[in-house]
């Protein structure tokens, strides 16, 4: 088995996708990727499931975590752990670097809200406990708001520099997955486990639409780049696309097997998604096509990021790897990468 680093890895990593024509070829199979097998802590007696990936606004920087507490930062200059995070005492379901890159927020089990210092590694501040363990998080565009849901039906609402809780909107029912904001901030969307998806209007917190999404939990929620759709997708293997204003349906495709856990959006018609079929799926959505299969995990896929600068995927799964795609079809600018660990062996 070779040893490299992080950076090493994602400078090998040649793994060019091709442009298919709509609905004229199936989907370009890649089967063979960079592994990071990220170690186990000190603390623990096997490496962590990873359920938790996050890419620094720019590149430079990737953030992991899992089930065994832990935080760990990335860098792609040298290869080398630059912060492993300790604070949480249960699995962390969720992280989040806010927009200017100052901060990471941390999230799950213990019903904690961590804010970390990216920097320093040092922690901010810890926000009130939620009531319930937390599975989504969510910072507003500027930076100044974040969004928390969790296996409860509220919709917590912090204030970034204070640390306070401002305000909390009632969610379209208990077990909710996802919180997203709309690019431009004006929206903030959840959804979760009966299907339906609630929109508020921000910062008034009015409710402003409230649809069933499909059969099936709901897991995760995206907003494209122009903020006027809406992505869904869960249980039930149905992603489809919603007009923010309306509430209607513009398309909908079927992933043909296992429940979609994670997604991601690449570019302006493209979406990455995870399954618990093992498969990261690259979909067009404009042509309603899968234009790229990405092979290689033993477990279902908890967890995926995009940078869009570099056009990179980072999937994180059960299977305790991180693993580093390059999609040279999406419509981005290729300018960054991003890093892990020294101690990270890559097969």
């Amino acid at each position: 088995m070779r040893c490299l680093t992080f950076a090493a890895a994602l400078a090998a990593c040649g793994l060019a996708t091709c442009s298919l024509p709509a609905l004229a070829q199936s989907a370009s199979t890649l089967e063979a990727s960079q592994v990071i097998e990220v170690q186990r802590g000190k603390n623990s007696a096997k490496p962590p499931v990873i359920t938790a990936v996050a890419i620094l606004p720019g590149g430079g920087q990737v953030a992991t975590a899992g089930d065994d507490h832990v935080v760990r930062i990335w860098s792609a200059e040298n290869g080398r752990i630059v912060h492993t995070l300790s604070g949480h005492s249960d699995w962390v379901r969720g992280l989040t670097f806010s927009p200017d890159g100052s901060l990471l927020a941390s999230a799950g089990d213990d019903h904690q809200i961590i804010l970390w210092q990216v920097s320093t590694g040092k922690q901010r501040s810890m926000l009130p406990r939620h009531s319930d363990a937390i599975y989504s998080r969510a910072f507003s565009p500027d930076g100044l708001t974040l969004a928390a849901v969790g296996f409860g039906h509220n919709v917590c609402l912090f204030d970034v520099g204070t640390g306070r809780e401002t305000s909390e909107l009632i969610g379209p029912g208990a077990d909710l997955r996802s919180v997203v904001f709309s690019p431009d901030g004006k929206q903030l969307a959840v959804g979760g486990r009966n299907g339906q998806i609630r929109v508020w209007s921000m910062p008034a917190g009015t409710m402003q639409l409230e649809f069933a999404a499909g059969q099936g939990r709901l897991r995760t929620l995206a907003y494209l780049p122009d903020g006027k759709k809406l992505v869904s997708a869960g249980d039930g293997r149905l992603i489809s696309l919603w007009d923010t204003r309306s509430g209607e349906e513009i398309r909908k495709f079927t992933c043909p097997s296992g429940k979609v856990l994670s997604m991601t959006v690449c570019g302006d018609s493209q979406i990455a998604t995870g399954g618990s079929d093992n498969v990261v799926r690259v979909w067009n959505w404009q042509t309603q096509t899968e234009t790229d299969r990405l092979l290689g995990h033993t477990g279902s896929v908890a967890a995926l990021a995009f940078d869009r600068q570099s056009g990179l995927i980072i999937s994180g799964s059960f299977d305790t790897t991180v693993r580093v795609w390059k999609l040279n079809s999406t419509d981005t600018s290729a300018d960054t990468a991003a890093g892990a660990d020294q101690q990270s062996r890559v097969r």
